[in-house]
């Protein structure tokens, strides 16, 4: 019978807040709690995909269930891993520690029967635990239902929530929780980890390659290691992964390709950046990955721009070149013909980035406004001249019939109305 395989992201599952990558803040925090056995009765931990959110969960129940080696130990932020308690979570068999998936059980029904079982004494633990992944997917009435003995649990009883999405979570929900963010895993941190992955694998990973993918995993630690498996796999024989297998595996470009091209666009030069993406789409590079890599450069472009770092480029401009990214991104993703939208972005960008700096124009806009300024005043004080000799309120004049009143009046300035009509 063949082994049954393990995914890398379930392989290297931390187990310990110790093991938890880029969450120092949290692991901290809930280590505090644990030790001071001050225990919150309700748990929300939200964040992107990927970062671990229910693995915290699951690390948190580890901590609240674990009985020691003696049988006899107290709730503790470091949990053994051998006593029956901890062996029956390893192997999702504890029966008191329920997880249940909001997005599929959405319904009032669902809650209900949590509510149900909260009313029993835990069997096999110190704690009834409920982690309910992605809590924001709940309809409106389940949320309702669950608001009495969210607010006022039995004693036995912890709830954990996890989601992607706090905003779509009711504040009557909110307040009766502890919450914590984990934050996206930064890109140096989540490069290392992958290293280690792969060394413990048997595979060398460079570190340019490593870089590449830590970037395109946005933070997450899940798609980070999808990403290395999926390059694992092609591999072969092989026992090394470098850049060219990380980007013909992403369909993305080099760094120096995406570096040429959006130099081109920076200067205005339209056919020689069509040029180089039309090449490489031919080479099979993925448009929407082009597409991502020319926006994260360009971000750190502005950034340094920002920071007085680099001065070649103009930051009003990058800012308006920024925006046309931001409102073509949803394009193209859901585009059967991505690669026109990113030529067409592209054109955009160029034509847009030969403009005059925005600055100038603001000036000369800010210029016009103080000439139209003086023309109106110097209307009103004609119009009160004409109103002295009239002894009636005048409308403002246009400028041509102004101009020809207020030379005769510079000549007669005695005249009376007639006079001057």
């Amino acid at each position: 019978m063949a082994e049954h395989y393990i995914v890398l992201s379930r392989k290297y599952r931390p187990k310990l807040l110790s093991d938890l990558i880029g969450q120092d803040t949290l692991s901290s925090s809930l280590k505090s709690c644990l030790d001071a056995k001050k225990v919150p009765h309700a748990f929300l931990f939200h964040g992107i995909r990927g970062v671990g959110k229910t693995t915290t969960a699951r690390i948190l129940a580890r901590c609240l269930s674990c009985l020691g080696i003696d049988g006899l130990t107290d709730i503790t932020s470091t949990p053994c891993g051998v006593c029956k308690s901890c062996i029956a979570i390893d192997s999702d068999q504890h029966m008191d520690i329920m997880e249940f998936d909001a997005a599929s059980r959405t319904g009032v029904d669902d809650i209900r029967e949590i509510i149900d079982a909260t009313q029993y004494a835990p069997i096999q633990g110190r704690y009834k635990i409920f982690i309910i992944d992605e809590v924001h997917m709940l309809s409106k009435s389940a949320f309702n239902a669950l608001l009495k003995t969210l607010e006022e649990p039995p004693t036995h009883v912890k709830f954990i929530f996890a989601t992607t999405e706090l905003n779509k979570i009711p504040e009557t929900i909110l307040s009766r929780c502890m919450t914590y963010q984990l934050k996206p895993i930064t890109h140096d941190v989540l490069s290392l980890y992958l290293i280690n992955i792969c060394e413990k694998e048997g595979i060398l990973l460079e570190k340019d390659a490593a870089s590449i993918v830590a970037e395109e995993s946005e933070g997450s630690v899940r798609d980070a290691l999808s990403i290395i498996e999926q390059a694992i796999m092609s591999l072969g024989d092989a026992k090394t992964i470098n850049v060219d297998i990380v980007t013909k595996l992403l369909g993305s470009a080099r760094i120096c390709e995406i570096k040429a091209l959006l130099n081109h666009i920076l200067l205005g030069k339209t056919e020689e950046a069509i040029k180089i993406s039309e090449s490489l789409i031919q080479n099979n590079a993925d448009p929407f990955a082009i597409y991502k890599q020319l926006q994260t450069m360009l971000y750190k472009i502005i950034v340094d721009t920002a920071k007085n770092k680099n001065s070649e480029y103009n930051l009003s401009n990058l800012l308006y070149l920024w925006q046309i990214f931001l409102k073509q991104t949803e394009t193209i993703k859901n585009s059967t013909h991505p690669e026109f939208i990113l030529n067409a972005a592209i054109v955009i960008m160029a034509h847009t980035a030969s403009f005059p700096k925005i600055d100038s124009l603001m000036i000369k806009d800010t210029e016009n406004n103080v000439i139209n300024t003086q023309s109106t005043n110097n209307q009103s004080k004609l119009a009160s001249k004409l109103e002295s000799i009239m002894g009636e309120k005048v409308q403002p004049l246009n400028d041509q019939k102004s101009k020809l009143i207020e030379n005769v009046l510079e000549k007669f300035p005695g005249a009376t109305i007639t006079e001057i009509e």
